[in-house]
């Protein structure tokens, strides 16, 4: 079984630890990774915004898509499983990181996003919150404050 943190990496940081550049693509770009340009999200929210700015970033960043997975719970921000175009899993309230774990365990070459409220992450998620920044899996969490 393969360990799910890097022990290496604790011990020592890469030396080029600098955050990527996260650059704006085209519209063109963008659509290309959604299943609908429409949504269910009210005028003015901004859940396509963030929704958008995933996109640049992993664009942005190279992430092959046959190996992103967008994991979700439930809510508004949980609706962005219906419109991104890669694999995608919505879940129960609040267990969306404990699912990305058990993803990431499975393949752990597998690029997790976990998409979250801020009730689905710290409220009713909150303990799972805590136990996976403990165990310090490589997950990218994204918690929409709306």
């Amino acid at each position: 079984m393969t360990a799910l943190v890097d022990e290496a990496l604790l011990e020592r940081p890469p030396q080029d630890s600098r955050l990527p550049r996260v650059t704006p693509h085209p519209t063109s770009d963008i659509k290309r990774w959604l299943r609908t340009p429409k949504t269910l999200w009210c005028a003015g929210c901004s859940n396509g915004i963030v929704t958008r700015a995933l996109i640049d970033a992993v664009l942005s960043l190279g992430l092959d898509p046959d190996k992103t997975c967008v994991i979700a719970g439930i809510g508004c921000a949980g609706r962005i499983t219906a419109y991104l175009n890669w694999s995608t899993v919505h879940t129960a309230h609040g267990r969306a990181l404990a699912v990305a774990t058990g993803a990431k365990a499975a393949d752990p070459d597998l690029h997790v996003i976990v998409v979250m409220g801020d009730g689905d992450c710290v409220a009713i998620g909150g303990n799972h919150l805590i136990h996976a920044a403990r165990r310090n899996i490589d997950v990218t969490a994204l918690v929409f404050n709306n």
